[in-house]
């Protein structure tokens, strides 16, 4: 199945799509009297079902997807020009043209069930086996993303290309980049592609080996001239530092703490300490969770997007070991990487 998705995806361009898609489906015995086809804001449009079937001409676009919403499960598809038949009661959608795009997004959609049900079934098997979980993990890491490049250098002018983009999550932002540039132009207008840049771009400018960016945060807006604090309060100032952004919502941020008080209390001192950034998060509820999670180090409240849109960073936990001089060492650690990051740095 894999390769045959690889192949479908990597196949010889198609015939040029004609400029509208035809759409049709057929219900069993309990049909209703129309369903609603909408595609973005391009399209929105109801179509009578007659006889228990339906019939539509709607506008050829790759670069975003349609939705058949017929009361049951909705169907996705892409309006490529083809002829989709659309079993709206399997909830599935077939094209005419098997080097099209919507067959390709059936296919990816195939590789990526099987890939999600392997690795759910593998991890599972695991149990309480963190460190062969993790082996597995990095083992598996490397294959996803390569899949996940080369069909993004395939479909560099569709919405399949875009859905690949949004699963990769690269070490180096320059890779990212790259990626990106190699999209069409009308895909680099769409808003969440320009987005992306711009995010990629923040990482370019706070990768490892940049220096810091430093910023101010007014942590209680009714006593501003308290309570304003500025990120080089702490770095830059002859510490290693470590440095987490979490909110007191975040799952998987308190999962991490005990990983970050065992960092603290086995290497807080002269050479280096560790600060917690409360972002995307209410106050009072930070300030209620600190305590509760076992923050005994410096933090800095109330920041909400101010250090996350400055350093690129799209999800929390996100850990940055910054040098003495301010200097980014590593960003994106977790888990064991911690310790060692830090032990590393300290050269012990």
């Amino acid at each position: 199945m894999i390769l045959a998705a690889t192949a479908m995806l990597l196949a010889a361009c198609s015939p040029k799509a004609g400029k509208t898609t035809k759409v049709v489906g057929q219900f069993g015995e309990d049909a209703p009297e129309s369903v609603q086809i909408s595609m973005g804001e391009t399209l929105d449009t109801t179509i009578a079902v007659v006889n228990g079937r339906f019939e539509a001409q709607i506008p050829t676009d790759p670069t975003q997807m349609a939705v058949i919403d017929a009361g049951l499960v909705p169907v996705t598809f892409v309006a490529d020009g083809s002829t989709i038949t659309v079993d709206p009661e399997a909830g599935t959608a077939a094209s005419s043209n098997q080097k099209g795009i919507q067959a390709r997004y059936t296919a990816y959609n195939d590789w990526m069930q099987q890939f999600m049900t392997e690795y759910r079934a593998k991890m599972a098997g695991f149990g309480d086996d963190e460190e062969a979980a993790e082996a597995y993990y990095n083992e598996v890491i490397g294959r996803f993303n390569d899949y996940q490049k080369e069909t993004v250098k395939a479909n560099p002018d569709n919405i399949v290309g875009l859905m690949a983009l949004s699963q990769l999550d690269l070490d180096d932002p320059t890779e990212m980049i790259a990626l990106l540039d190699g999209l069409s132009e009308e895909m680099k207008a769409i808003p969440e592609v320009a987005r992306m840049r711009e995010t990629y771009d923040v990482k370019t400018k706070t990768a490892e080996g940049t220096p810091f960016v430093d910023f101010t945060v007014v942590q209680d807006p009714e006593n501003p001239e308290t309570s304003t604090v500025k990120f080089s309060d702490y770095i830059g100032n002859g510490k290693y530092m470590l440095v987490d952004f979490w909110a007191s919502w975040c799952g998987p941020c308190k999962a991490e703490m005990p990983n970050l008080i065992d960092v603290y209390n086995t290497y807080h001192g002269d050479q280096f300490d560790m600060l917690s950034v409360a972002v995307w998060d209410k106050v009072e509820d930070t300030v209620a969770a600190a305590p509760e999670v076992g923050i005994v180090w410096n933090q800095i409240i109330n920041a909400q997007r101010i250090p996350t849109d400055l350093y690129g960073i799209e999800g929390i936990p996100h850990i940055i070991l910054f040098g003495p001089d301010g200097t980014i060492l590593k960003r994106g650690i977790r888990g064991a990487q911690i310790g060692e990051a830090v032990k590393e740095a300290l050269g012990l």
